[in-house]
């Protein structure tokens, strides 16, 4: 008869795996080759030690990557500048913190055909990625359709399909299968499982499309044991994994939230940083001196962290606290202040959307960032205080989210322990937004929107490049509703926009910096006005439609907007209390 003993021997714990813990330095030039595809793994932090590292090692050469990426912003530019890369295919480029912005870095590769551009949205980006991970011949999505990406990739890339039965047509897009995959995780074992940072963008498709496989830059690496009590966490399974790289704070400037352990550490993003990064950008000879001083110079990972220096990386942690806020000064304008132009279009467009949640009953709403998110943030709140039961949705993964004041970026790491769910690309756009379960609400900013509602955010007539569709296509083509807020200006309300980036089909209501248009039979009506029209109210008027590129009827009796509350004013400004979008 077997005793305990000998059956506790029997069923010790398996062998713990292949020890893959190499430095980063080591890993990228094992792993990394010229002419690779490499991909950048979109989650809860950015893999920019890991792009840092890449610029080392090749600088100097002309390795010809393909790179992939759901957004490639501020200081994973240096890939381009230092002339790395011959293909990028990304969703967004450009700068996002704490708002959207192009990148002049990027903007000079094109215009000197240094870089090849192929514009996907974020959806369609990880479809691709999920396609290739399941070994399927393409994937299909709602996104896409009647855009001007469509027409780039339609044939080899992109095809629509009737579905079976009725309803409209589908996209399928094909497989993506990267070389290399850069990953920041928030901790792993040796052997390489790795618990991602939430929220978790495209997951684990990445990894599992790679042909080579995942160097992991982690924040901490824990023993098994540890990482076994966190098993539901893991998203990167050891298999997948080349590399186990320790890489602190690997994801600066940007943040990083580790969902799983409290006392692991988190850290916000280092504003300063990401500012100095933009200002550079604008010249050649500044990005170069910025590169100088911030790549090359500090030699590897943990000389940059010593450049950084002590004291700034534990303010970034002490920022990282979910009640961080409450240590914070106060706005920079008082409720008695007056409103600024920007203010009075969020509150409008708030009221527009609290309107339409209370009426159409929906589930979820997931705005754009920029003053659309403002405004959500409002619309949303107003309504869970009236006892409507209605979350804020975001691309990345977050629903269910509360808005913390002092930071307002869509993605700031001070909003994640409010969440009642922290997931990924895939159920957010893939599902919740395009799945018919969820009723979702959806508000965008836009650079153009035309007569007929169509989006651009990619290109404009004259070829500049702006920032790519990001997750604007995905809302537009799945979203039950769309609201869209854009500045007052015949530049940005066209007859006809250059480039499609997301289709207008689906978008009722267009709030501006003067008025607002509803959709009724098929055309936009000027239904409302932010300010009163003042005595000569025909002129005024007159002004405002001949700031609209195409033709829109004026109602009857266009609603004036109320002036700002007080109260209101100083919740919005709560948000955004150094005037990032709201203006001071």
């Amino acid at each position: 008869m077997t005793t305990p003993a000998e059956l506790a021997e029997h069923f010790a714990p398996t062998p713990d795996g292949e020890d893959k813990r190499l430095p980063l330095a080591e890993a990228v030039r094992r792993f990394v080759e010229p002419g690779m595809h490499l991909h950048l793994a979109y989650c809860g932090a950015r893999p920019n030690a890991a792009v840092a590292e890449v610029v080392r090692a090749f600088h100097g050469t002309s390795p010809g990557f393909t790179v992939s990426a759901h957004g490639l912003v501020n200081s994973q530019l240096a890939l381009l500048a230092d002339g790395l890369v011959s293909r990028l295919i990304a969703a967004y480029v450009g700068e996002n913190y704490p708002a959207p912005a192009p990148n002049p870095v990027f903007q000079r590769a094109l215009a000197e055909g240094g870089v090849e551009l192929e514009n996907w949205s974020l959806w369609t980006l990880t479809a691709r990625l999920m396609a290739a991970g399941l070994g399927l011949p393409g994937m299909p999505v709602r996104s896409l359709v009647g855009s001007g990406m469509a027409d780039e990739h339609r044939g080899e890339r992109f095809t629509e399909t009737a579905p079976f039965g009725d309803g409209p047509s589908s996209g399928v897009v094909a497989p993506l299968r990267p070389d290399v995959v850069l990953l920041q995780g928030a901790a792993a074992d040796p052997n390489g499982n790795v618990v991602m940072p939430a929220p978790y963008g495209e997951g684990a498709w990445g990894a599992l499309a790679a042909n080579v496989g995942v160097i992991a830059c982690v924040e901490h690496v824990v023993s098994v044991e540890e990482l076994r009590a966190q098993n539901a966490a893991v998203r990167i399974p050891a298999h997948l994994v080349r590399a186990v790289c320790h890489t602190p704070f690997g994801s600066h400037p940007y943040g990083l939230y580790d969902a799983v352990a409290a006392d692991r550490r988190r850290y916000a993003e280092d504003v300063a940083f990401v500012r100095q990064v933009r200002d550079a950008s604008r010249q050649p000879e500044a990005f170069t001196d910025w590169m100088d001083e911030w790549v090359l110079k500090p030699g590897d990972h943990e000389g940059y962290l010593q450049q950084l220096g002590e004291g700034r990386l534990t303010s970034l942690v002490g920022r990282g606290r979910g009640d961080s806020w409450q240590f914070e000064g106060p706005s920079l304008r008082t409720a008695a202040d007056p409103a600024t132009t920007e203010e009075r279009m969020v509150l409008a467009t708030s009221r527009l959307l609290g309107e339409r949640i209370r009426r159409d009953g929906h589930d979820a709403v997931l705005a754009g960032i920029g003053l659309a998110h403002l405004a959500a943030w409002m619309a949303v709140r107003a309504a869970n205080r009236d006892g409507v039961d209605v979350r804020l949705l975001t691309e990345l993964g977050m629903l269910g989210y509360d808005p913390r004041p002092g930071d307002p970026y869509l993605f700031a790491n001070r909003n994640l322990p409010t969440c009642r769910q922290l997931t990924d690309v895939t159920d957010v756009l893939g599902a919740y937004v395009s799945g018919p379960a969820t009723r979702c609400l959806g508000v965008l900013g836009a650079g153009q929107i035309d007569g007929n509602g169509d989006i651009n955010s990619t290109w404009t007539a004259d070829g500049t490049f702006l920032t790519g569709s990001g997750g604007a296509n995905d809302v537009a083509s799945g979203a039950d509703d769309v609201v869209v807020t854009i500045r007052h200006s015949p530049r940005r309300l066209v007859d006809v926009v250059p480039y499609i980036t997301a289709p207008g089909v689906n978008v009722s209501a267009i709030v501006t910096s003067q008025a607002v248009l509803e959709r009724r039979d098929g055309k936009f009506v000027l239904t409302g006005l932010l300010e009163p029209l003042g005595d000569d109210r025909e002129a005024a008027l007159a002004a405002i439609t001949d700031g609209i590129g195409f033709d829109v009827e004026v109602a009857s009796d266009p609603v004036t907007q109320p002036a700002p509350d007080p109260d209101e004013l100083a919740v919005l400004r709560s948000f955004d209390r150094d005037g990032v979008f709201l203006g001071v």
